[in-house]
């Protein structure tokens, strides 16, 4: 074959790739230019006028002994922040404090903003609420997933405990019910912030709490609020606050002062101080601008609070604050700190981290765009790697670093571990010398967290093949678990053009990675109880007119292995926590047509605080996926119309880990542009709305006398 850029015969890959080598530009000069990051998204202003919100804040309530202090100035705070700060229009904020409060009024408040004209699809929306909170039994036929078969509820100002006059909490279950019908009606950019209790008990350590003693709590009947919610339909589960339970966790994303178990701290009336949680997220988006805040890294950025976790929860929670748009795609970085005197990267081998990995250290994980990196760190052993770190060492550095970091820096990944490399057989063919080039130059350059491509010349070595039918790449499977049913074709092809190719070897790259690296846990393999069932529709519906759906039949797993016929038919997921470790819980989804990796379901976090409540509860905590607690839409699996389809693998993958870890880096959309079908989510049948006003209109010649 000959090489035209170099003008020489060559007769192997091994030449081929000597060739293009020793001739293109210097390695280091393109390292060093490929070391800064990609580009952020473009913000567009926030300085918005189409945010509205809902504030409640309650100190005196209707009952003795438990007044708050700091809830007012919480809640005024807050408005002043959306006044001021983001010019928000005083029409659009609807604030309710103390008698204003009650629970008519605060159930009547969220029903406006769903029926309210001015909001537009995807405006975002603020809910805020700071007040008492707090945990009781579930009644019964409400099952919940929670090991101690409790519910949260949300503490109304009229809240009473006198049979006579007896005035209900408002249960989580309703406060979802009505955060789905504004999210259907006004889309998803939804934020909802509580500053409350959600524990039983009144006091800790001596500090005023957020929350009622067991003598102030009450039971509530279990047809409570039956006209927004069905009782019979669907499944309560383990929630961090009121309202994070939903049939649609993509609908809020929730800021909560604390865990389901904690009790949030109060105010001060003597120094006129707010609650430890909201004057210090008030006090970061001031100090940082939420222009470049996620809600992760928001919380990331909060000072630790005595006795409570405040942590976040929502499919949504790498968006930017108050924002649809998300973070920029495309970025590994990973929080850093110094133990002892040596770099602790906050990932490890959970996240797929290989030995000569390398990264790049900055600062402030919000201004890499503008900075130049400190140093460059490797990973430079298998027994640096635990399960949830890596320890760092210095590669190279263009000016003395300190060892002191800040509660901000970060690693960017820049290189990719050796063993993550795709292996990939390919025809020696002179039509794909432009693909070779392509790949010669992605030997030297540092793409940020990409992994390499690997020529092989058994075929049976690679996991991938590639070669050329007419003017079209096509791909070849080459893993034994899709061969033997056929699936020897991937159903995309690509022009022949590295700029096709090279992003579909990628993706595959990373695809194939975290699918097949290993995770083997005595506990996980014992003690985790998986079961599918499929899902039936019940006719009964919410407030906002979304079918509840329940599990039918029996488990449909058999020995770790899930067999479905294409259909229409829904299915759900229960995962059950037998172990006596409380654990949490991520759901990804692998699709062998186009490569696209799915994060189905991702529990609620903390962020740099330690302890985030877990998914899976210990001695029997359960979550449902689909249906119920979890939150997701059910799951359905679809096979392509095109002739020959009659197969297709798509593998789901539990982690389980001990602790909250970050898994985004993880999931990816499809590098192919026209994608298949495969597993699909469902929408939740929703009813269509039609009805009629008669305004009688009566016309008099004179006023009609008295």
């Amino acid at each position: 074959m000959s090489l035209p850029s170099v003008d020489i015969n060559v007769s192997s890959y091994d030449e081929i790739f000597w060739q293009l080598l020793s001739t293109s530009a210097d390695p280091q000069i393109v390292e060093t230019a490929t070391k800064r990051a990609p580009l952020a998204l473009t913000v567009p202003d926030k300085g918005t006028k189409s945010l509205f919100a809902l504030i409640i804040g309650i100190n005196a309530y209707n009952f003795p002994n438990k007044p708050l202090d700091g809830c007012i100035k919480d809640a005024t705070d807050m408005r002043n922040y959306l006044l001021k700060d983001l010019q928000v229009p005083e029409s659009q904020i609807r604030l309710l404090l103390d008698d204003k409060a009650k629970r008519a009024d605060i159930i009547s408040a969220l029903q406006d903003i769903q029926a309210d004209d001015r909001i537009k699809k995807g405006d975002p929306i603020l809910i805020f609420f700071a007040g008492h909170g707090y945990e009781i039994n579930a009644p019964l036929g409400w099952p919940t997933g929670d090991v101690d078969e409790q519910i949260q509820l949300t503490v109304p100002q009229d809240y009473c405990t006198d049979t006579s006059k007896e005035i209900h909490g408002i249960p989580d279950y309703t406060l979802a019910a009505l955060l789905n019908g504004i999210a259907n009606r006004h889309g998803n950019n939804i934020t909802v912030i509580f500053d409350s209790c959600h524990s039983g008990s009144g006091t800790r350590g001596g500090r005023k709490v957020r929350g009622l003693t067991k003598a102030q709590s009450q039971n509530i009947p279990s047809d409570l609020d039956s006209g927004l919610w069905s009782t019979t339909s669907g499944v309560r589960g383990p929630s961090t606050a009121p309202g994070s339970n939903n049939t649609n966790r993509d609908s809020h994303v929730l800021l909560a002062a604390c865990t389901q178990k904690e009790l949030a701290g109060d105010g001060d009336s003597e120094k006129v101080t707010g609650g430890a949680f909201t004057q210090a997220l008030l006090s970061t988006l001031r100090s940082t601008g939420i222009d470049k805040l996620t809600y992760v890294s928001l919380l990331e950025r909060l000072d630790k609070l005595p006795g409570q976790t405040p942590h976040c929860e929502g499919l949504n929670r790498g968006r930017f604050i108050f924002d649809s748009k998300a973070s920029p795609t495309g970025r590994v970085c990973f929080p850093i700190k110094m133990k002892g005197t040596a770099y602790e990267m906050q990932a490890g081998a959970v996240h797929g981290i290989t030995p000569g990995a390398e990264f790049s250290l900055y600062n402030d994980n919000l201004t890499i765009d503008e900075s130049t990196p400190l140093c460059v760190l490797v990973v430079t052993s298998a027994a640096d790697i635990l399960p949830f770190t890596t320890t760092l060492q210095i590669k190279h550095s263009s000016s003395t670093i300190s060892t002191t970091l800040s509660k901000t820096s970060c690693v960017l990944q820049t290189k990719a571990g050796e063993q993550e490399d795709l292996l990939l057989f390919a025809p020696f063919d002179e039509k794909l010398i432009k693909l070779y080039e392509s790949l010669a130059t992605t030997m030297k350059e540092v793409y940020p967290g990409k992994r390499q491509i690997r020529l092989v010349h058994e075929r049976e070595k690679a996991r991938l093949g590639l070669s050329i039918e007419g003017d079209k790449i096509v791909f070849d499977n080459l893993e034994s678990g899709l061969t033997e049913y056929g699936m020897t074709r991937m159903p995309h092809t690509v022009n022949n053009d590295p700029n096709d190719i090279i992003p579909v070897l990628h993706g595959a790259a990373h695809f194939y990675w975290h699918l097949h690296k290993e995770a083997k846990h005595a506990l996980v393999d014992t003690q985790i109880v998986i079961e599918c069932n499929t899902l039936q529709h019940t006719n009964e519906f919410d407030s906002s007119d979304t079918e509840k759906l329940k599990s039918t039949g029996d488990n449909l797993i058999s020995s770790n292995f899930l067999e479905v016929v294409a259909s229409n038919q829904e299915y759900g997921f229960k995962i059950t926590n037998k172990s006596s470790r409380n654990l949490h819980v991520n759901l990804f989804s692998f699709n062998n047509n186009d490569f696209s990796i799915g994060h189905e379901y991702e529990p609620p976090t903390a962020g740099k605080h330690d302890e985030t409540y877990p998914s899976l509860p210990q001695n029997g905590g359960s979550i449902t996926l689909g249906y119920g607690s979890g939150g997701i839409l059910p799951f359905k699996f679809n096979l392509d119309d095109k002739p020959g389809a009659d197969f297709d693998v798509v593998y789901f993958l539990f982690s389980i880990t001990s602790e909250y870890v970050d898994l985004k880096t993880i999931e990816q959309v499809s590098p192919f542009k026209d994608r298949g079908r495969g597993m699909t989510r469902v929408k939740p049948t929703v009813k269509p709305v039609y009805g009629a006003i008669l305004l009688p209109i009566v016309v008099r010649r004179t006023p009609k006398s008295d």
